[in-house]
Order: structure tokens, then C-alpha cells, then sequence
């Protein structure tokens, strides 16, 4: 074999290989990009069997016929259970806790809130749950949250194999059982439309808001935010987000969600359960 046909060889072999390597990586970025996808959508699915802690500063920077700073603080944590002990579900439950700042007011203690969600479905497209809600009136001033303890059913509803976006519905319902000789019976529902883009670098975007009706009255509360967040993993799975809120529409006279304007900034730690 002369040199010149060795050389020739040897060329056409790089140019292979090359072509090779090119495809081999460019398969692995599309392969990390749906394990990028899939984690994301896993952290914001409401459904996803993981303990969570959860902090969120909603600063108000406008309230209806109020002036001054306002700002709500939440604290959620979020327990996993693999089955219950009444009911063979999976489930979870999320304990709520408030730090409030009232219009040119006080700053003190909200209501707690306590949610168990029991998944009663698992399908292909995505899953079904439904379980309770119920608010303790644990508010230090009457300013920061309502004297009544209330409680009602809850439902939700997920679709996740729409690629890279997804949709779940959250609806939850307050009914008072105390105090209603005193401050009038209230009965209300806040349903949450989710819709989010996720993409493959973990950067997401979408809605989250939280609309109110009065049952009684029929008024409204209708907000509209926009979130941009990021989901990225390390020794735990992590999701900061800024979500900016208006509102869109408030029936006249509706009373119990004043805030005209204001901006979310939060931060989530994620942990799965084994096997999920």
C-alpha cells in the first residue's frame, strides 16, 4: 500500500469518526434537554409525591381605597405520603402559614391554612385529585386575615403530556362554620388556572393565578400575573421565580382580595420521594 492511499484512509476514517462524534453529542443534548423538560414539569406539577418547602414574598405595591406598603410572606410546607391511613391513596399535605403587613398598618401573624390532596388518578395524560381544605383563624390583628374557621372540598386537575408545556387546574372551596351569628356566613371558591412553557435549559414561564367568586353574591375577583422562573438541580432540586400581578377585573363592592398591584418572588426547595 503507497503512502498516498494509507493517508487517504486515515482522512476518511477523522471524517467519519467526526460525523460520528457530532451525532453522538448531538443526541445526548437532546436526550439531557427531555430530562431538563421532564424535571421542570416534575417540580411544578402540584401532584408530584415530593417534600417541599416553600417561600414566597408577594409585596403589594397598590390596595383599593387603602394607601401605603403592604406585603403578604407565605410559608408552605408540603409533606408526601405514599398511602393514607383511612384512604389507599397517595397524597400530600401542605401546612400554610402567613406574615402580613396590612396597608399603613400592622405587621403580625395571617390565618393558617391546612390542604390534603389525595391523587385518585394516574393516567397517561396526567392525574386527578381531590381532598379538603381548611383556615384556622390565627391572625394577631384583624387587619391581617378573617375571624372565621372555614372549611370545603378541593379538587385538581393536571395535563402533562402536552410536551413541553403544561396545564393543571387547582379548585378550592371555603365554607364558615364559625362566627357567622357575628360576621355573616361566607362561602366562596378560588379556582387557579396553571398554564407553563418549560424550556430545555430549565427557564419557564406562565400563569398562576387565583381567581375568587362569591357563591352568596356572585362577585368576582379576577387577577392575571406572569411568572418567569428557573428550576435547576444540585443536592436538592431548586425553583425561584418573579411574578408580577394585577388585577384584571373586581366586581364593585368585592372585598375580601383589595390588591390592585403587586410582585412575587419566590424560592422552592424540592426533594422526590424514592421511586419518583
Amino acid at each position: 500500500m503507497r503512502l498516498s492511499d494509507f493517508s487517504k484512509i486515515i482522512f476518511l476514517f477523522l471524517v467519519i469518526s467526526q460525523q460520528v462524534l457530532a451525532q453522538d453529542e448531538k443526541k445526548q443534548e437532546e436526550e439531557e434537554g427531555k430530562t431538563s423538560v421532564k424535571l421542570s414539569q416534575q417540580v411544578m406539577n402540584p401532584t408530584t409525591l415530593a417534600w417541599q418547602l416553600q417561600l414566597e414574598e408577594y409585596t403589594i405595591f397598590d390596595t383599593e381605597g387603602q394607601d401605603g406598603f403592604a406585603q403578604n410572606f407565605r410559608f408552605r410546607g408540603i409533606i408526601p405520603l405514599e398511602k393514607g391511613l383511612l384512604l389507599p391513596f397517595p397524597q400530600l399535605i401542605r401546612v400554610i402559614a402567613y406574615v402580613n403587613t396590612a396597608p399603613n398598618g400592622p405587621t403580625g401573624l395571617g390565618d393558617l391554612t391546612l390542604n390534603q390532596f389525595f391523587i385518585i388518578s394516574k393516567k397517561s395524560w396526567g392525574q386527578f385529585g381531590a381532598g379538603w381544605n381548611a383556615t384556622i383563624p390565627t391572625r394577631t390583628s384583624s387587619e391581617l386575615g378573617s375571624p372565621q374557621f372555614q372549611i370545603g372540598p378541593a379538587a385538581t386537575l393536571t395535563f402533562t403530556d402536552l410536551g413541553n408545556w403544561q396545564m393543571y387546574w387547582i379548585l378550592e372551596n371555603f365554607f364558615s362554620v364559625t362566627g357567622n351569628d357575628k360576621y355573616g356566613s361566607n362561602i366562596y371558591a378560588v379556582l387557579q388556572p396553571n398554564i407553563f412553557y418549560t424550556w430545555p435549559n430549565g427557564v419557564y414561564a406562565g400563569i398562576e393565578p387565583e381567581w375568587q367568586i362569591d357563591y352568596k353574591t356572585g362577585q368576582v375577583a379576577i387577577p392575571i400575573d406572569f411568572r418567569l422562573g428557573y428550576i435547576w438541580s444540585g443536592k436538592l432540586k431548586y425553583n425561584a421565580y418573579i411574578e408580577p400581578e394585577i388585577m384584571a377585573y373586581r366586581s364593585e363592592g368585592y372585598t375580601r382580595n383589595l390588591n390592585n398591584f403587586g410582585i412575587r418572588f419566590g424560592f422552592r426547595w424540592y426533594l422526590p420521594m424514592k421511586g419518583e
